[in-house]
């Protein structure tokens, strides 16, 4: 299935969720709480929510300094910008992963490096929600102890712990790599017996991981925060142990393949964990609330892309699919095809393509 028809199944999903979520809750009720939005506490939690992006890029640069890969966290933190932009606002041209490997690949013209950094990163980041829910149960009291919230949390926490299993195994690693790594159009960034070693030999770099996975904990409980806040915004009255119990249970949803950027289900999730505490409009107006401020935070793309196009015209910002210069190697049984070497046509060099 091709990227395109599977982002035109989630956006009719999305679409089909959203109405019906909106006629249950009731539409006008829910415009009701969000015009009484509080813009001392929405604003903050856009602060926060950005603040989250450099920090995540530095995540990117201690994975890739522990590889030799030089990157200033200037320009990752721009990349970074750029890939939440084109996962909000242009999903069906090139993912937010994709978007990552691509400029790193053409930066440094190795594309192995480029996508395993990328994999590796979404994959501590997994494993970083997993701790926070432990950390939820753990704290959440009776709420905690609901059907529905423990087979949710179960669930993502066994996804994590089998993918990280597979991925670090030797004769399997070539089968999560080629599931999870991200893929434009359609096309493999990397393939090869280089693409697997560059993933797999991250394991040798045990403090790196730590460290990263600590900070992908700062970051997932920065966003948390953020419901926190977007909660005193709506005037709402919902017991922390409750928000974060809720909050790895929003960012896990946020990643399945369902629907169009989490629309609807981001909201029913709400719903359910918020049963109690909150009304169904207000549990509505918060999810809607929580998308307002990824989306906010994902503009900061639109302005690194607007300055790359002043500096370097249209061909600068246009989607990437392609690494140019990338090393290929041959495939191990099973893998997909390697790297045209020929790019995607473009002819500018890769620096001034992704420096803004």
């Amino acid at each position: 299935m091709s990227r395109r028809t599977r982002v035109t199944i989630e956006a009719v999903i999305s679409a089909v969720l959203i109405v019906a979520i909106l006629q249950w809750a009731g539409i006008h009720r829910v415009l009701h709480e969000l015009s009484r939005t509080q813009l001392s506490w929405f604003l903050p939690a856009i602060a926060v929510s950005v603040a989250t992006v450099p920090v995540m890029a530095l995540r990117w640069r201690l994975l890739l300094t522990a590889k030799g890969i030089d990157a200033p966290i200037a320009w990752l933190t721009r990349t970074y910008f750029v890939a939440l932009f084109a996962g909000q606002f242009l999903p069906a041209a090139i993912g937010g992963d994709a978007v990552r490997a691509v400029e790193l690949g053409r930066r440094t013209r190795d594309a192995p490096e480029a996508v395993a950094s990328v994999l590796i990163d979404r994959l501590v980041g997994l494993v970083s929600l997993v701790v926070l829910a432990l950390a939820a149960v753990i704290g959440g009291g009776g709420s905690a102890r609901r059907p529905g919230v423990v087979a949710a949390e179960a669930a993502f926490g066994a996804a994590a712990g089998v993918a990280l299993a597979l991925l670090f195994s030797s004769r399997l690693r070539g089968i999560v790599a080629r599931t999870l790594e991200p893929r434009p159009d359609g096309h493999r960034l990397a393939a090869g017996e280089r693409f697997y070693d560059a993933l797999h030999t991250y394991r040798g770099h045990s403090a790196t991981l730590a460290l990263v996975g600590a900070l992908a904990l700062v970051v997932q409980v920065a966003r948390v925060g953020v419901i926190w806040l977007l909660v005193r915004a709506l005037g709402l009255h919902v017991p922390d142990s409750v928000i974060l119990l809720t909050g790895p249970v929003v960012f896990a949803s946020l990643a399945l393949p369902v629907s169009l950027n989490g629309i609807g289900v981001r909201e029913g999730v709400f719903v359910y964990f918020l049963h109690g505490y909150a009304a169904r409009p207000q549990a509505v107006a918060l999810g809607l609330a929580f998308y307002a401020v990824g989306t906010i935070t994902a503009l900061g793309g639109a302005g690194v892309l607007g300055a790359r196009f002043l500096r370097h015209g249209i061909g600068a910002v246009r989607p990437r699919t392609r690494i140019e210069g990338g090393e290929s190697a041959p495939d191990l049984p099973g893998g997909g095809p390697t790297i045209p070497h020929s790019g995607d046509g473009a002819t500018a060099p890769a620096e001034r393509s992704t420096r803004a």
